[in-house]
């Protein structure tokens, strides 16, 4: 619950709905994450890495990159 509570103080901050958006996404990520036993710095690193080297990737290639499947 305190995860819940810290984000929706954060969420004052966004700026926008798009940010809002953003953040909500980042947030469900991260936690994702905690679920699956994943390191969350390591995760958001190497997947950015992927994804500035590889920018055209199919839906199939993104959900690899999900932290349940990121995991294996």
């Amino acid at each position: 619950m305190r995860y819940i509570s810290i984000s929706r103080h954060n969420s004052l901050f966004c700026g926008s709905n798009a940010g809002a958006e953003r953040t909500a996404t980042l947030y469900s990520l991260a936690i994702s994450c905690r679920l699956n036993n994943v390191n969350t710095y390591t995760y958001f690193k190497e997947v950015i890495q992927t994804l500035a080297e590889h920018p055209q990737m199919t839906d199939e290639q993104m959900r690899k990159l999900l932290p349940d499947k990121w995991a294996e």
